[in-house]
């Protein structure tokens, strides 16, 4: 297509591998701007440029080290607000006060919500020697979106080190961390749960796991652990969701306990499912209080985020890159998405700043 808007023949056609030369080159010099940017921030308030971790004696303002976090919605309005939700609902369904609940966050002061994910991409050998085998390596993308008030913003690096001292410096630019109450989202990957405790365990914040993923991890266990009628299954899947959906992980537990064995194909897929529970239980939150207060209980935004900056152009079947290939791709992507993309043509330089 382009060789015809350019009228090219073709003895001087734009090749593939032009473009892709191109493309890399131009992603690599727009992530090093990244990188730059990030380690100037970093260096401007003593923190090490080259990990990003806040350690003792940074010259950070108070209301990043002991922010003065803003309001939450208190055990009254808990307590309202449960006492509404229970009415005509069942035995089974009713929510039960507890102090985590009058902890959630009123939504109206200032929050900062980030969801971080990471996708891999099928990784190219630079050349097959020998017989084929088939290729299970991937090139690994980690992508983060910043969302606080209606404003938004979408990290990328190749690696989950790199793409956190982004977001460091990204919200320490951005004043996100001053006073703000800071709230992540994620799949419920260990390694994301390390990354954010090894980043940000200098602070209060909150990890919530994603619904969609305890719902689909259950579901999967599930599946292969009971056995009966369909709609017997269905009533077993319902029960679980609807404790978990309130937060009530312990009694979810018990639930599970409580099967008869007639409804069990495989004991071992139910503790392994009582296991995953209990592992994850510290990111459980009260989905149906944050529901009916219009708060988020997804890390749908980075999963779109995913889509966008990676998997819509990198994830086709037979598809498979170069880390410098899918790294530059994916930045190029975000940039555009950040509307980075004309000062960084025109100017050479990135704003660092969040979108509306």
């Amino acid at each position: 297509m382009l060789n015809r808007i350019l009228h090219r023949e073709e003895c001087n056609s734009v090749k593939t591998s032009t473009l892709e030369d191109w493309v890399e080159s131009f992603g690599a010099s727009l992530s090093e701007s990244y990188e730059s940017k990030a380690e100037d921030i970093l260096e401007s308030y003593g923190i090490d440029k080259q990990s990003g971790i806040i350690a003792e004696g940074v010259s950070l303002p108070l209301s990043v080290l002991n922010p003065k976090l803003p309001a939450v919605i208190g055990e009254k309005q808990a307590r309202h607000l449960i006492t509404e939700y229970n009415r005509g609902r069942n035995r089974m369904e009713k929510l039960k006060y507890d102090d985590s609940t009058s902890g959630i966050e009123d939504g109206t002061q200032k929050c900062c919500y980030i969801s971080v994910d990471d996708i891999g991409v099928r990784f190219q050998k630079p050349e097959r020697k020998g017989k084929y085998k088939k290729n299970r390596s991937f090139v690994e993308n980690t992508v983060i979106h910043v969302q606080a008030e209606d404003r938004q913003y979408t990290l990328t690096a190749i690696g989950m080190a790199k793409a956190f001292k982004r977001l460091v410096a990204f919200l320490i630019e951005n004043k996100l961390m001053e006073d703000h109450r800071l709230v992540f989202f994620s799949d419920g990957a260990n390694c994301i749960r390390d990354y954010i405790g090894k980043y940000f365990g200098f602070r209060q914040h909150t990890v919530i796991l994603d619904w969609l993923h305890l719902e689909k991890k259950c579901n999967e266990f599930l599946s292969m652990g009971i056995k009966g009628a369909k709609d017997e299954k269905q009533q077993i899947k319902k029960d679980l969701f609807s404790i978990l959906w309130m937060g009530r992980y312990e009694n979810a537990v018990k639930y599970l306990e409580s099967l008869k064995n007639s409804h069990i194909k495989n004991p071992k897929k139910i503790e392994e499912l009582k296991g995953y529970i209990q592992r994850k239980s510290p990111n459980m939150t009260c989905y149906a209080l944050r529901h009916e207060l219009g708060l988020r209980i997804s890390s749908n935004r980075v999963e779109k985020a995913n889509d966008l900056v990676v998997a819509t152009r990198q994830k086709h079947n037979g598809m498979s890159w170069s880390r410098k290939g899918s790294g530059a791709l994916a930045i190029i992507t975000a940039a555009i998405i950040n509307g980075e993309m004309e000062g960084w043509i025109t100017e050479r330089k990135i704003s660092y700043r969040m979108a509306s």
